[in-house]
C-alpha cells in the first residue's frame, strides 16, 4: 500500500497509509487540506485566466 506522503507542519512528510483510490490519508484528503485548497486556487486561477480567441 503506498504512504500519503503530504507535507507535515513539522516539515517532513506524513507516513500514514494511503486511502484506497486516493493518494493521501484520511487525514490529508479532505476538501479543506493544504493540498487540496492550493489546487482549488490553481484551477480557479486558471478559470480566471483570459482567453485568447484571436478576434481581432
Amino acid at each position: 500500500m503506498t504512504r500519503c506522503g503530504a507535507p507535515t507542519k513539522a516539515g517532513g512528510r506524513c507516513r500514514k497509509s494511503a486511502m484506497a483510490g486516493t493518494s493521501r490519508c484520511e487525514r490529508h484528503q479532505g476538501a479543506w487540506s493544504a493540498y487540496e485548497v492550493a489546487q482549488r486556487k490553481k484551477r480557479e486561477a486558471r478559470k480566471k485566466k483570459p482567453k485568447r480567441d484571436g478576434r481581432g
